[in-house]
């Protein structure tokens, strides 16, 4: 599990077999349930989902489907990964969680270490997994979205900045705050209170200043640095 972590895989917990199947009839094939944990698969896979692992026959796997398999043929079955398949290559599958930013770095999945594919996920309702193709057309979506939010967020760190500095906030904006002075044996504080909590701190003995935002907007330091 301490490999899983390091390389931002996501281990499975919970690891009781619940067989289910595809149809109301209980014919067809049968899908093992589990209880999924982590981060690098998000944007389809969240913490706390109920993932379905369909078994299938290794050639059956294409590049977009999301699988679970075992790290390394060594690992012990309760700790699989759960990954979408990127390419198949001659010698197995490669993989790659939806939110890391690298392919995975523990070799070729093999088709003793393949568990299934994921077909399906319960969260307030059963949602498909996409696979094949549309998995693809999934991680562009993920990734173009994940780089429109991280450039606003860019942008938006550079106009508070500007906004901050022209001190524009501090003509139209005056919450009422109350300086604090405290003195004890480690030296003096000053907290700045707002609605009664505190929303900055200045320590003078250590020239440290602490601001919450948008407070920030507001409240200078009190020796003019920033």
């Amino acid at each position: 599990m301490a490999v899983n972590r390091a390389l931002g895989l996501s281990p499975f917990h919970n690891w009781d077999r619940q067989m289910l199947y595809r149809s109301e009839d209980r014919s067809a094939v049968p899908h093992v349930m589990r209880a999924y944990h982590g981060r690098s698969m998000l944007g389809t896979l969240r913490s706390g989902d109920q993932v379905f692992i369909e078994p299938v026959p290794f050639t059956a796997i294409r590049p977009g489907d999301v699988v679970a398999f075992r790290s390394t043929t060594a690992d012990d079955e309760k700790i699989p990964t759960v990954h979408r398949v990127v390419a198949i290559k001659p010698g197995g599958l490669l993989t790659q969680g939806d939110n890391n930013a690298q392919v995975d770095d523990v070799g070729l999945v093999t088709a003793d270490r393949l568990l299934g594919r994921v077909t399906y996920v319960e969260r307030g309702g059963r949602r498909l997994v996409h696979g094949g193709r549309a998995g693809q057309l999934w991680v562009v979506y993920l990734r173009a979205r994940r780089c429109a939010y991280n450039l606003a967020a860019r942008l938006g760190r550079g106009l508070y900045q500007r906004l901050r500095a022209s001190g524009l906030m501090r003509r139209v904006w005056r919450p009422k705050i109350t300086r604090v002075r405290l003195v004890n044996n480690r030296g003096t504080q000053v907290k700045y209170v707002c609605g009664g909590r505190t929303v900055a701190r200045w320590w003078p003995h250590q020239n440290r200043f602490e601001c919450q935002k948008p407070y920030d907007l507001v409240i200078s330091r009190p020796d003019g640095a920033e």
